[in-house]
């Protein structure tokens, strides 16, 4: 139905600005304000598709937050259901992101207040449920708004207007638990945001495949590629923010966004230090002195634990849920070379200029830095992703990457999140090879 032209609950529609199965929309004047609105049309009038219209702008009008953007009215028309919003100018992230992968810092400071609007919704009880690039508005170039509640649900309804063994969303961002349709929670969009964040970071997706099916199903069981493998630049502690984020199970990611944003906060304050390839990290004075407090911050979100050390220590290690893998760590350090080495092949294996390192099998749209299949690693039972090496100052961790046969340092065992410092002459084995760890 073309309504160009056409006046529609007071508002006169003018050009399409965005078209999709059940609704268009169309860039609308309210004479009566004398302001340009954006009138979002339902077009397609099954039950189904009047409950979920409806649904949207109930959800909408209990939220008022200042990155969610504002419902003005729902009503009715030439038997026609309608619901006007406030119109953006600037376009989605959608739009931005056709330039390619944007600049980490700009990355974070667009999920910050993205997070802490789903947290808002998710206090009230509403769950997005199509988190995506298209549906978060740039008013302004620092200032995103989150929009298209099409889909949202409230986490206390028992009412389930969607068919039994079907899901809703759109499968390049959709949380696992989404893809099974399985009972969600705020953390289901928490992982959406997460392939955002990657999408930001990269310039793609985490799972780029054709059908639909190969998608979802690497959402449920494919663990994703580390952004770095396609962006060095990327920091490490945001890498492994991102990958917390794309944990399989919502109970492994952090435990709201509320808290996601506190992180990303703290990753902003504290200037991770660039590359191995650019200048050295600044030493402990100069980096207390930039940090302003940072440090307490942290351990006030964390409860005050490990109260009593301090930035000139070595390290700042942050272990709880809340940070997950997150590890900071600065020093003035010298540049140190390390190599794995299969003894029983009598290969040495110099580690590549990086600060993270994934150990396993390329595989098809899967890369590794280290590809040990030419030393038998399928038939010792190595994984993809098996594990990754981690580099920090003069320290090199190891970190297990949800192997399915384990990653183990002189016969202790490795999990993912609990990074094990390694020592030279150590014994490392991922599954049944083995190699020892030497650095100089």
């Amino acid at each position: 139905m073309d309504l160009v032209g056409k006046t529609l609950g007071g508002y006169k529609l003018g050009q399409v600005i965005g078209e999709g199965g059940m609704a268009t929309v169309y860039k609308g004047y309210q004479p009566s304000l004398n302001r340009w609105v954006a009138v979002k049309v339902l077009h397609r009038l099954d039950e189904t598709a009047l409950g979920r219209f409806r649904r949207e702008a109930q959800a909408v009008a209990a939220l008022r937050h200042q990155h969610i953007l504002i419902i003005y009215e729902y009503g009715y028309d030439h038997s026609l259901p309608f619901i006007a919003t406030e119109y953006i100018e600037g376009g989605t992230l959608a739009d931005l992101l056709q330039a390619g992968p944007l600049d980490w810092h700009q990355a974070v400071s667009l999920t910050i207040p993205i997070a802490e609007a789903l947290h808002y919704a998710h206090r009230h009880e509403i769950i997005h449920r199509d988190i995506k690039p298209s549906n978060i508005l740039m008013s302004q170039p620092t200032w995103p708004l989150l929009a298209d509640f099409g889909l949202a649900k409230r986490a206390d309804d028992a009412v389930n207007i969607t068919q039994t063994g079907t899901f809703m969303g759109t499968p390049g961002y959709i949380s696992p638990e989404q893809a099974r349709d399985l009972r969600l929670d705020g953390r289901s969009d928490m992982y959406s945001l997460g392939v955002i964040m990657f999408e930001m970071v990269t310039g793609r997706v985490p799972f780029e495949y054709e059908k639909t099916n190969q998608i979802l199903l690497a959402h449920v069981r494919e663990a994703p590629p580390s952004p770095r493998q396609f962006n060095p630049s990327c920091p490490p502690e945001l890498d492994a923010i991102i990958l917390k984020m794309l944990e399989k199970e919502p109970e492994a990611r952090y435990s709201d966004l509320q808290t996601l944003a506190n992180v990303m906060k703290a990753l902003l304050a504290y200037k991770p230090a660039p590359s191995r390839s650019g200048p050295m990290p600044p030493e402990p004075h100069d980096l207390q002195r930039e940090s302003g407090g940072l440090v307490d911050s942290l351990r006030r979100l964390l409860g005050n634990k490990g109260a009593g050390k301090t930035m000139s220590q070595p390290e700042l290690e942050l272990d709880e849920d809340e940070i997950g893998t997150m590890l900071i760590k600065r020093q003035g350090a010298r540049p140190t070379t390390a190599r794995i080495v299969l003894k029983d092949k009598a290969i040495t294996i110099d580690l590549p200029e990086k600060d993270v390192i994934t150990l396993g099998r390329s595989h098809e749209n899967i890369t590794v830095d280290i590809d040990l299949e030419p030393y038998q690693a399928s038939k010792y039972g190595v994984s993809r992703r098996h594990a990754r090496l981690i580099h920090r100052g003069n320290d090199w961790l190891l970190e297990d990457l949800h192997s399915l046969n384990g990653t183990f340092v002189n016969e202790r065992q490795v999990k993912y999140g609990e990074p094990v410092t390694l020592q030279d002459q150590d014994l490392v084995r991922l599954s049944h090879l083995v190699f020892m760890f030497e650095v100089s």
